[in-house]
């Protein structure tokens, strides 16, 4: 096994670094050869992950992040998709970014993005199938699998709409727009960035850290508010009915 832990470590470092067992240069120049296609697949899944980090910084100046992130944080799972969650950390961490302050926070929207696309599906519940719901079954509201949220003090909502593919609209950002409240969710293979008032994303956060309504209502004591951003939460699609996926699926 230590040879094993050895490789692998060999094969984060740049071209070159020795692995053990390899018996001349010819078995370097071979190992070589698949350290470059090893990271070169972990950096470009980096980069179809945060493709407006990408956009905004350069290739160049990606693929050297890229590969000190691939350094710092080794994938250690099976699973591709799963590489890449301390990227807006690693960002905010380094002094070569500092002049993009907005940079980790559009890496953060970005990871959520990700993460919701390749969230379970689950049918949205509509105002309609509410006012048939059983009072009883109200308990059982969520969020949808694929919701995630974000608040930022960038306008990040503007800056990953701007670089989007086939943008052709207005590509001014003007930092003084302020901050963005968003919930991050997915229509069909489309991702949607939805911008929140301060009440309906603080259900939408408390959804997300609870679980489900039930256990929500009973910290919310403005059942007023409540009721308001509960219903803007369902007009935009963003709930789930627990029984009633369980009943469709």
């Amino acid at each position: 096994m230590r040879w094993q832990h050895d490789w692998m470590d060999a094969l984060r470092r740049p071209a070159g670094a020795p692995a053990s067992g390899l018996r001349d240069v010819r078995d370097l120049a071979r190992f070589d050869v698949y350290r470059a296609s090893f990271q070169a697949n972990l950096c470009n899944a980096l980069r179809d992950t945060y493709p407006v980090v990408n956009r905004l910084v350069g290739e160049n100046y990606f693929d050297q992040v890229a590969h000190a992130y691939l350094r710092a944080h080794p994938s250690r799972s099976g699973d591709l998709h799963e590489f890449g969650a301390h990227f807006a950390t690693f960002i905010a961490a380094l002094d070569s970014a500092r002049n993009l302050p907005y940079l980790p926070d559009v890496a953060r929207l970005e990871w959520l993005a990700h993460q919701s696309f390749h969230a379970a599906d689950a049918e949205s519940l509509t105002l309609a199938a509410l006012a048939e719901l059983p009072f009883e079954s109200y308990g059982s509201l969520c969020l949808l699998p694929s919701v995630r949220l974000m608040n930022s003090e960038f306008p990040v909502h503007r800056i990953w709409q701007v670089n989007q593919e086939g943008w052709a609209g207005d590509a001014v950002v003007h930092l003084e727009e302020g901050g963005a409240r968003l919930a991050v969710s997915r229509e069909g293979l489309d991702i949607v960035l939805l911008p929140m008032e301060a009440e309906a994303h603080e259900l939408a956060c408390a959804l997300y850290e609870r679980g489900s309504l039930d256990v929500v209502s009973e910290a919310m004591a403005d059942a007023g508010s409540l009721g308001w951003a509960l219903h803007a939460l369902i007009g935009a699609g963003l709930v789930a009915a627990a029984e009633m996926n369980r009943e469709t699926h």
